[in-house]
């Protein structure tokens, strides 16, 4: 049987649409056979108008459509038009709507074929026909196949784009609510046909009606038993209109989006609406605003804004709302089948635009509200400061969560206010609901993370309401007062060996007896306690060790993550215990974590890799032996597929019956030019007719980041051992940098910088020094790699949209240049300071890409710190790099740093400027001295800022300088000494601001004064009046926090030993011998400075024994001589 025909074909179909499978095997053969002749074409157009069954109609329509793209060649002209006058007749007949969708879809495709090239004239008028119909269902189908039409040859459509418009308007208006919701997806795919202004005017004539008819179909969506998945697919379709509409690149489009913005806020804060509903509205004008940064602020629109924001935060959700934020899972479902399900809470949507706007809009637009309505919710009104009663819980804790989210962009000004922020944190941490309190301690963290170094002066009193929610029975105050010592750990650092003894205890014992999900949480914060603390976590790493081989045996799914974060913490004890000490757990962990890689679980995968790369770390070359076992699997992460494709719902409801069949419909090109590009298969889904969807796991996103992190980390570790597997890493990582997503481009740059150590110790190049490079210094070998990743890192520092990405490039280019010296870069020096002047400029794309219109640094006040500070450290590099030869590029970039000192610029731009301008000092050395005048200028001002940054890298500087270019600045030393003296009194207590009435100082501080007077005496002790600031300095010593600065202290000490009089020195001998003992025993001071305080030590030692020896000597000699002179 070639061509069925008439009843054998309804056969065959029906036998296609039975239950039994061999039937429809052999039926799905007979009609594939079939569909490769076009004389089959007339048996099903028979089958779709005359069949007495709708299933058969429906599927033979279906498998026209999949197949006439390569049959309508083979027809004649007389056969094209007997076809189409079929279809528009079945169509205009069908009473069955799902056979009418299919058969409109049908007629899509054949129109491909011959609209574009002015055949088929019947089938325009035939639908202007249909449109004026009384019949609903004409109506319907009419806008269906308009809508079919537009997405299959929008090139032809567009030439009509007026009169579509029209039909659209009329439709918009009907009087039946089914042929508005048709048209309402009709309208959907017209805005992309728009490409001029003038056709802009015709669409917006739609925006008014659209909306009116998308909150009609929200308002239905929302009632009982209207919620179902299609009314909502096509709510959400109608918003990319709105979408498409935002993005135009046209000069006219600003003009309609105020009206935009009113409709998205208006849906936005229908609490009716669905969830997913309200998300996208919101994420429209996150959109908007993120390609306009200044565009709500000029159109008035930002009160309106953050009050919506304030609003949904404040709603009274019932889930875990900040779930995401302090789970160690990150908040990704335990099952990838929840992907599609959206969260009962619009928290997450109105925090992600709330840190958006915070980071795009001035401090001073965003902060006060924020600010000013948490204050009134937790103003006092009641006894014992308990809240007003007209504040409900769910604004109070509504209210935190605010400053919660405003805290990493509004650091600057809420570090100024940290006294007042914690009374009212310390309020809602002992409120009587437990979600406020919840809320206060994820606050708290972020205040920790953020509002560095003032927030930590404050330990005592935010680690009661720690201990106070580890106490509770609660388990999700439990979990959040983890993440908050999670924080804690990590900001405290050393600080935190005073509560390291009872906070351990406590997470130790809940640890015990805890449900796996909080587990997770005490493990977490342990790891970033034991990484803060570092060698003194030691005496809980057996016990803790011991649990963690139990876990990371486990193969329960429900265990995953928790092994996770024991795969991670046992990484952070073996880099404390080292290569030694962690040799005894070593072995078995280690095989345990490499059979976790086999399991299915992204995060397990993620932490295994970290794992990995600090063993790496802990073994050094040693770590070489591993390398064949560990890279391929590596790579293999690296390499792998993290997408799924899945198929937006579709318009003409679901083939389903439909055999699965290679669709040849669409074996023609764009608008039905011959060829074989199968748009259905490539382009579009079989059943949707629509693009498909990207989706990506956050968790597969970290993965493969942690992937190319622990390949980095390799290379660096074993360096040319690395070399047999060099060329492989460098590719894969090489293939991630045009990557979708930023954190995996920038860890793939930072790899490949990493991978580069391997190149450049396999062939050793010759030794560099600081200065304009004469030669090459580099190996062949390693020259085109290095060149390659330099221009590499160039080319995105100027294309890159994401500043992350770009200040990745920076970093790399710092440790290329720290590790190879001048010449790595010296051919690239035009090109890279074009690149640095264009970023502290703020002109670079990643800085200028969300608005065109604003132009100069100071119009930004606020802007992205990570990006400019690794702007400023490459600077730094370069001026140490280049030393002397860097003068000429100073004259440059001093005049675009110093606008960064400007009135208007936040505290840490003069945080990051005074810091740069120091380093500067350091690396260029004397050449500093043309120099030297002004920034003599902006230190001494540095040294009176309100800032703790500023002061504390002023007094660097002015180090640096004495250091430098002493005879310049030796005639300034007392008036230098005079303003250092303050600067030298610490913080009087807990709690103690750092403008408090006894003027104490942050430790930073004080110790960063304490190494400029080091800098001082050794640049010239003769004008430091040593009788007068020694006393003060020796007493101040030793430094608590700076321990970059440790040598520079113990230098000066051996240097005063040596030079200075006895006089002089002698009196303080055994405060230098504390200090020196201090050096050489205390865990804040890194190996080589215990040996160099060790070894002053025992000269000193030996000095005064000597002295002693000499004193008794001569003691017995006076005594001798006076026996003699009393015998005689």
């Amino acid at each position: 049987m070639s061509v069925p025909g008439g009843a054998e074909l309804e056969l065959v179909l029906q036998q296609f649409l039975g239950h039994d499978n061999v039937t429809r095997r052999v039926a799905e053969k007979h009609l594939a056979k079939a569909l490769k002749s076009p004389q089959s074409i007339p048996a099903f157009l028979d089958r779709i108008g005359t069949s007495p069954h709708a299933e058969v109609r429906q599927l033979a329509a279906t498998l026209l459509r999949k197949k006439i793209g390569g049959l309508w060649s083979g027809l004649r002209n007389e056969d094209h038009v007997a076809v189409e006058q079929a279809l528009l007749k079945s169509l205009q007949a069908e009473s069955n709507r799902l056979v009418r969708l299919a058969v409109a879809h049908l007629i899509s495709v054949v129109a491909k074929f011959t609209l574009p090239s002015k055949r088929w004239p019947e089938l325009l008028p035939f639908l202007l026909q249909l449109l004026q119909a009384p019949e609903v269902s004409h109506r319907e189908i009419a806008m269906t196949l308009i809508h079919a039409l537009c997405d299959r040859i929008p090139t032809f459509m567009r030439q009509h784009l007026g009169p579509l418009v029209d039909v659209f308007l009329k439709g918009l208006s009907d009087p039946e609510t089914i042929v508005r919701f048709a048209t309402l997806r009709a309208v959907a795919p017209v805005v992309s046909l728009v490409e001029e202004d003038h056709e802009l005017q015709h669409i917006s004539r739609l925006l008014g009606p659209t909306v009116t008819v998308l909150q009609e179909a929200i308002e239905r969506q929302g009632h009982v038993g209207q919620e179902d998945e299609s009314s909502l697919e096509l709510v959400l379709s109608v918003f990319e209109i709105f979408d498409d509409l935002a993005e135009l690149p046209l000069s006219t489009v600003k003009q309609h989006l105020h009206g935009l913005i009113q409709a998205m806020l208006q849906i936005a804060a229908n609490t009716q609406a669905h969830i997913a509903v309200r998300e996208r509205a919101v994420s429209i004008i996150g959109s908007i605003a993120a390609d306009n940064p200044k565009l709500l602020a000029r159109l008035g629109l930002v009160d309106s804004v953050l009050q919506l924001i304030l609003a949904v935060l404040v709603e009274n959700y019932t889930a875990d709302i900040f779930r995401g934020d302090s789970d160690p899972n990150g908040g990704a479902p335990a099952d990838d089948e929840d992907d599609d399900d959206f969260d009962a809470s619009g928290i997450q949507f109105a925090s992600q635009l709330l840190d958006q706007l915070a980071g795009t809009l001035p401090n001073t637009v965003v902060l006060p509200p924020v600010l000013n309505f948490a204050q009134q919710q937790f103003s006092s009104g009641g006894t014992n400061g308990t809240t007003p009663a007209t504040s409900s819980p769910a604004t109070r804790r509504g209210a935190v969560l605010a400053l919660s989210v405003v805290s990493a962009e509004c650091r600057d000004p809420l570090r100024e206010m940290v006294p007042q922020l914690l009374d009212l944190l310390l309020l809602a941490g002992s409120d009587s609901e437990v979600p406020v309190r919840e809320a206060a301690c994820v606050c708290l963290s972020r205040f920790v993370e953020n509002l560095q170094p003032e927030i930590l002066a404050h330990h005592g009193r935010i680690l009661p309401v720690v201990f106070q929610c580890l106490d509770d029975p609660n388990e999700k105050l439990q979990q959040k007062a983890c993440y908050m010592l999670d924080k804690l750990g990590e900001g405290m650092e050393r600080d935190f060996v005073p509560y390291l003894e009872p906070v351990c205890t406590r997470l130790l014992a809940l640890l015990g007896r805890s449900s796996t999900a909080t587990q997770a949480y005490v493990v977490q914060s342990l790891g970033a306690i034991a990484a803060g603390v570092e060698e003194l976590f030691k005496p809980y790493a057996p016990a803790l060790l011991s649990l963690v081989q139990q876990v990371m045996s486990s193969e329960q799914p429900e265990h995953y993550i928790l092994r996770a974060r024991c795969t991670e913490i046992a990484g952070i004890i073996a880099g404390i215990l080292g290569e030694e000490g962690f040799g005894v757990f070593e072995a078995e962990l280690y095989q345990r974590a490499m059979h976790g890689l086999r399991l299915e679980c992204s995060e397990l995968r993620e932490y295994t890799f970290g794992f990995l790369a600090n063993l790496a770390q802990i073994h050094g070359k040693n770590w070489a032996g591993r390398l064949p076992e560990t890279v391929p699997v590596v790579l293999h992460a690296i390499e792998q597929d993290d997408g799924q494709l899945r198929a937006a719902p579709s318009v003409f409801g679901k083939d389903s019956q439909g055999p699965d069949l290679k669709d040849e419909d669409e074996d023609q090109d764009q608008e039905g030019n011959g060829g074989n590009d199968n748009d259905d298969g490539d382009e579009e889904d079989e059943e949707s007719g629509r693009p498909p969807i990207l989706r990506v796991r956050t968790s597969d996103l970290d993965m493969k980041s942690a992937a190319l992190h622990a390949l980095g980390a390799f290379a660096l570790m074993t360096e040319e051992h690395f070399w047999p597997y060099f060329e492989a890493a460098f590719e894969s990582s090489l293939k991630l940098v045009q990557y979708f997503h930023s954190d995996v481009r920038s860890n793939a740059i930072l790899s490949m910088r990493h991978q580069l150590t391997a190149a450049y110790h396999h062939s050793p190049g010759l030794p560099w020094s600081p200065g304009n490079p004469e030669v090459d210094t580099l190996h062949p070998d390693a020259r085109k790699p290095v060149d390659f990743l330099v221009t590499l890192c160039l080319e995105r520092m100027e294309n890159d949209e994401s500043k992350d990405v770009v200040a990745a490039c920076c970093e790399a280019l710092v440790g290329i240049t720290r590790l190879m010296g001048p010449a790595a870069v010296h051919s690239h020096m035009n090109r890279l300071m074009d690149r640095l002047m264009t970023l502290l400029r703020q002109r670079a794309y990643c800085q200028t890409r969300e608005d065109e219109e604003d132009q100069g640094l100071e119009d930004h006040p606020d802007h992205d710190q990570t990006l400019i500070d690794s702007v400023a450290d490459l600077v730094d590099t370069l001026a140490k790099a280049y030393g002397a030869g860097f003068t000429l590029h100073m004259a440059a970039v001093m005049p675009e740093l110093m606008r960064y000192l400007g009135p208007r610029r936040p505290t840490s731009d003069h945080v990051m400027a005074v810091g740069s301008f120091a380093e500067i000092c350091i690396g260029m050395g004397p050449a500093v001295e043309p120099f030297a005048p002004r920034l003599m200028e902006v230190f001494v001002q540095g040294l009176s800022s309100k800032d703790a940054g500023v002061r504390s890298n002023a007094c660097y500087g002015v180090g640096a300088l004495c250091q430098q270019v002493p005879l310049i600045m030796a005639p300034h030393f007392p008036s230098l000494l005079h303003r250092l003296r303050p600067l030298l009194n610490r913080e009087g207590g807990e709690g103690q601001g750092e403008d408090g009435e006894d003027g104490g100082q942050p430790a930073n501080v004080v110790d960063n004064a304490l190494a400029c007077i080091a800098r001082m005496i050794q640049a010239n002790k003769d004008g430091c009046h040593l009788e007068q600031v020694l006393p003060v300095w020796l007493d101040r010593l030793p430094l608590r926090q700076d321990a970059l600065e440790h040598m520079t202290v113990y230098r000066c000490l051996a240097f005063l030993l040596e030079s200075a009089s006895e006089l002089l020195v002698g009196p303080h001998r055994v405060r230098v011998a504390q200090l020196l003992a201090h050096g050489a025993t205390h865990h804040s001071t890194d190996g080589e400075t215990k040996d160099y305080c060790a070894g002053l030590l025992r000269s000193l030692l030996l000095q005064q024994q000597q002295q002693q020896q000499q004193q008794q000597q001569q003691q017995q000699q006076q005594q001798q001589q006076q026996a003699g002179d009393a015998t005689q």
